[in-house]
């Protein structure tokens, strides 16, 4: 594990076919205590694991795997090897996403400017949106089932968001978790995504390279702007965690318990 100047750690798990995959562990609270290792992964989408990926996470104890993405994501990339595993998958049937992107992709925004306002408006969307898998999470976090991987496509919107505001309830500074998330940039290989697009074929073919680089960047604006609407303050990110989540004060205290050391 590596850390940068923000005090961000870049504790990437080498997974063969994996993608974005990181152990959110080694964060250190306001309280003193750290994130423990080895229980929360961060991940991408984990269709192309290979079957020495699979042994990878075999040794890391995994026992649970929650996939945030739609049904036409989990249909065109399914993940077939969870149940050779005896992994508990959780997934939900949905098919509208901000965290797809698809719309925003194909609607030929015309500047950097106007793709960033975009985004800002979906981050502000994610914590609501998705409420339904940021629940479950939360729940099995509560439960004890962990080691524990969530993932969406990219590991970036969805599974970001999840791993911001898991780490905000842990108590880990603003200023980490934004950290955390730009991480993706490099983790996830921001400049080849970018490169990629230009094939035939792809959603954001008809993007110019600036307004693309501001749809898929991990910039850290845009989950400032999720977490500024449900965590402004401890208290209103409480209520937030206990109205839509179904978080209550308790089960906070659990997880904290059993996350942190």
């Amino acid at each position: 594990m590596s850390m940068d100047s923000t005090g961000a750690c870049s504790q990437v798990v080498p997974l063969e076919g994996g993608r974005n995959f990181r152990d959110l562990g080694g964060y250190r609270a306001r309280d003193g205590r750290k994130v423990r290792r080895g229980l929360l992964y961060r991940s991408g989408s984990l269709a192309g694991v290979t079957p020495a990926g699979v042994a990878t996470l075999r040794g890391l104890g995994v026992v649970g795997l929650c996939d945030l993405r739609t049904s036409r994501e989990r249909l065109a990339e399914p993940v077939d090897w969870h149940a050779a595993m005896g992994l508990s998958y959780w997934s939900r049937d949905y098919e509208t996403s901000f965290g797809e992107l698809r719309r925003l992709m194909e609607s030929r925004l015309p500047d950097a400017e106007a793709a960033q306002a975009a985004m800002m408006e979906g981050y502000r969307r994610l914590p609501f949106e998705q409420a339904p898998a940021y629940r479950e999470l939360f729940r099995r976090l509560r439960d004890g089932e962990v080691p524990l991987i969530f993932n969406c496509s990219a590991g970036k919107d969805r599974a970001g968001t999840a791993a911001a505001l898991i780490l905000t309830a842990l108590g880990v500074p603003r200023e980490t978790v934004l950290a955390d998330f730009a991480l993706t940039d490099r983790v996830g290989g921001l400049e080849r995504m970018i490169s990629r697009p230009a094939t035939e074929g792809s959603l954001l073919a008809n993007q110019s390279t600036e307004v693309i680089r501001g749809i898929l960047a991990a910039d850290p604006l845009y989950m400032a702007t999720a977490l500024d609407l449900v965590a402004p303050d401890a208290q209103a990110f409480e209520q937030y965690l206990e109205d839509v989540l179904e978080v209550d004060r308790a089960s906070v205290e659990v997880i904290r318990e059993r996350l942190l050391c």
